[in-house]
């Protein structure tokens, strides 16, 4: 309904999607644009719910004009999956905003397990999707450092042996997160997928506070930092890699240090909201 009638809309879900093409159906128009922002696709364990969600989004993409995606190998993919649509894929990296130097100051947050003590510091994990918790708790377990985990999903730490040096934070959101972002020495991001994108928000957090981080080698991961220049790389499901990473970055301030002040520099240019707004829009304007 608006004036000028716009040329582009982008989207933040599929069910938008579909809004947005009714209307331009029942108003007998060409624009605009739909364009699906941040698209993953995830597969089931049932084939026929997989098949039902395949249908489904099959229907969607023939409606969207272009859906953006955060990794070029889930481009190349879901280019393959649904070869039959018209909608363009196009990868750009993910972006965000986070307040860096304001009063984060926060209520104290109530753990629900916290058995060592921070006298030493902290390290830092986060994030539910497609995290890899088991191996974090036992590369950890023997570690003389407390690790707290900020993750509200049941499903990812169900049936794993929490070790006494963990502290769960299930209900740490806004300010309370940043604050525990602010105060740990790195951020740790175990990840058991490698087919879609996973991981990044929290890195991109981490980078934008200069913390060094340690994350799962994957192809998306690789897109977004280099091995030892803003980050330390560690193959999936390795225990004793990642306890490795660890010991080397509580034993060296200056590896942490350096990798923290490339990571900043990193998000700045590539990775900070001005760039991700930069990149949309260019990517919007293409034939």
């Amino acid at each position: 309904m608006s004036k000028p009638y716009p040329d582009t809309v982008v989207v933040g879900s599929h069910i938008e999607v579909i809004v947005f093409g009714f209307f331009r159906a029942l108003l007998f128009r060409k624009r605009p644009n739909i364009v699906l922002l941040g698209f993953i696709f995830t597969r089931r364990p049932k084939p026929l719910v997989n098949w039902l969600r395949g249908l489904y989004f099959r229907f969607v993409f023939s409606i969207a004009d272009q859906a953006i995606c955060h990794s070029s190998l889930e481009v190349e993919r879901y280019k393959e999956i649904f070869k039959s649509s018209h909608t363009r894929f196009e990868y750009i990296p993910y972006g965000l905003h986070i307040s860096v130097g304001e009063d984060n100051s926060a209520e104290q947050h109530t753990p629900e397990k916290r058995n060592f003590p921070d006298s030493g510091g902290y390290i830092l994990a986060a994030g539910r999707s497609g995290r890899d918790y088991d191996t974090l708790f036992k590369a950890v377990a023997s570690l003389p450092i407390a690790l707290h985990v900020v993750c509200d999903s049941e499903s990812a730490l169900t049936g794993l042996e929490v070790p006494t040096n963990v502290l769960l934070l299930r209900n740490c959101y806004d300010k309370a997160y940043v604050q525990e972002l602010q105060n740990a020495l790195f951020v740790v991001i175990p990840l058991n997928v490698n087919d879609i994108s996973a991981g990044q928000m929290v890195l991109i957090q981490a980078m934008a506070f200069s913390k060094p981080t340690i994350i799962t080698r994957t192809p998306t991961v690789k897109e977004y930092v280099t091995e030892g220049v803003e980050s330390l790389l560690v193959e999936r499901g390795d225990v004793f890699e990642l306890r490795e990473a660890i010991q080397r970055l509580l034993g060296d301030q200056d590896l942490r240090e350096k990798l923290g002040a490339h990571a900043n520099a990193m998000y700045k240019s590539k990775y900070c909201m001005k760039a991700y707004v930069t990149n949309l829009v260019a990517s919007l304007q293409k034939p």
